[in-house]
């Protein structure tokens, strides 16, 4: 496949995709650069420190001629963070969509979460 067409095909498939982020609570927090770390729980009894939920975040993502699964959504996840001044994600819910005879896409939701001990 010719690298500029590969280019597009990348493009659209990244353009099905929608995430959404909505702030909870009172505080506002600048958002961490992009490289920042997030730490990634699955259940918030993982978290051993104390936080603050400081949005909600969901990402979808039909998967079009993909299959897809949990890992394919952490980094959106953590963007969508970072943009709210979180250092932290529990994802909440994740399930598989199928969107096509061979295409399996995901949907996940998740807490923004801003864990105190950690700048």
């Amino acid at each position: 496949m010719p690298v500029g067409l590969l280019v597009l095909a990348s493009l659209f498939l990244a353009a099905c995709a929608s995430s959404s982020v909505e702030r909870i609570g009172t505080a506002s927090y600048s958002p961490q650069p992009p490289n920042a770390e997030v730490f990634v729980f699955t259940d918030a009894s993982q978290v051993k420190e104390l936080y603050e939920v400081v949005g909600i975040i969901s990402y979808d993502n039909p998967g079009k001629y993909q299959v897809l699964s949990l890992g394919d959504v952490i980094e959106p996840l953590k963007t969508k963070a970072r943009e709210i001044g979180a250092n932290g994600i529990i994802i909440d819910k994740s399930q598989p969509i199928k969107s096509g005879f061979i295409s399996t896409g995901i949907y996940a939701e998740a807490r923004a979460i801003r864990l105190k001990n950690r700048n």
